[in-house]
């Protein structure tokens, strides 16, 4: 299978660096700086087991001419447009494109620009950072993707990359209910983001006020609610887990979106937390902790521009 990768931050480089590693026939499509630092530099992951270096192919736009059995796609949600831009030399009739961004509005662009039936459901579990221009900070020593059809037709297209996957020592789970975990991952992502962005904090450190804990359990319910009038509900025993990780004062987890933040870089605000609070609203919820919260985060972007 030949595969194109977009991007090389934390989640491209985490799982494509096992592709490589793994013998895959796979490129990495990278910005022309980017891809000088990572042609002189290769890619280093720092893991909790120790360092590894990887001297991926890379490309760059203007380089595609080639089409691609499957582009998979790490790129930030808000870099979508640029990317179906640069990827579309790429597609040919048989290209099949696993999107592992943050949220759902993407599905509804890509779907648009190529046809659902060319766009698998697709989610990456990783805890790591772009510590350097070359290299990524991986806190958890596992790290997943689900991937799955989200119409009959594209089960077979499913398998095959899951296989690929699993074959380079991916953690990977073929799914039979991808949207349903496509919103697991939405409402978790856009609650922490939103609670940790709101609250200027990590979990344990917003644990230390005096509501910190009710106003991210409020965000996490607003979303669950969103979801399960999408017909999407999260499962009971589910809820009270994350609800348990909100609300734990000892973590020092936070998001990814809280960690741009705090670095001046951009957000995915609109597309986590600006997306969730639009669906809600339209299918006729109450959703004040996420309509500040966006506030928030719409401020903050208005700042940096």
């Amino acid at each position: 299978m030949k595969i194109l990768i977009v991007g090389a931050g934390a989640v491209g480089a985490v799982f494509g660096a096992s592709l490589h590693e793994h013998g895959a026939d796979v490129h990495f499509l990278l910005r022309p700086a980017r891809k000088e630092l990572v042609d002189a530099e290769g890619i280093t992951l720092e893991l909790p087991i120790g360092q590894v270096n990887v001297q991926p192919r890379t490309l760059s736009s203007a380089q595609l001419q080639d089409t691609f059995d499957l582009i998979i796609l790490t790129n930030k949600a808000y870099s979508l447009e640029s990317v179906i831009a640069d990827i579309t030399p790429a597609v040919g009739p048989q290209t099949h494109i696993l999107p592992l961004l943050n949220g759902m509005r993407h599905l509804d662009r890509l779907d648009s620009a190529y046809g659902q039936a060319r766009v698998l459901g697709g989610v990456a579990k990783t805890i790591a950072t772009q510590s350097a221009p070359t290299t990524i900070q991986v806190n958890n020593a596992y790290s997943s993707i689900t991937v799955g059809a989200r119409l009959a037709e594209q089960q077979s297209k499913a398998e095959a990359v899951w296989q690929e996957l699993v074959n380079a020592g991916i953690h990977a789970e073929l799914s039979d209910a991808i949207m349903v975990d496509m919103w697991d991952k939405f409402c978790r992502m856009a609650t922490v983001g939103a609670a940790n962005c709101l609250l200027n904090g990590t979990v344990g450190e917003y644990m230390r006020s005096d509501a910190g804990g009710q106003i991210a359990l409020q965000l996490f319910k607003e979303c669950t609610d969103t979801a399960q009038a999408a017909g999407y509900p999260m499962a009971p025993a589910d809820i009270a887990g994350f609800q348990r990780v909100l609300t734990n004062p000892a973590s020092t987890f936070s998001s990814s979106m809280y960690r741009d933040m705090q670095a001046g870089l951009p957000v995915e605000g609109d597309h986590l937390v600006g997306d969730m609070l639009r669906r809600g609203q339209e299918a006729g919820l109450q959703c004040p902790m996420l309509t500040v919260a966006n506030a928030v985060l719409q401020t903050y972007s208005a700042k940096r521009q």
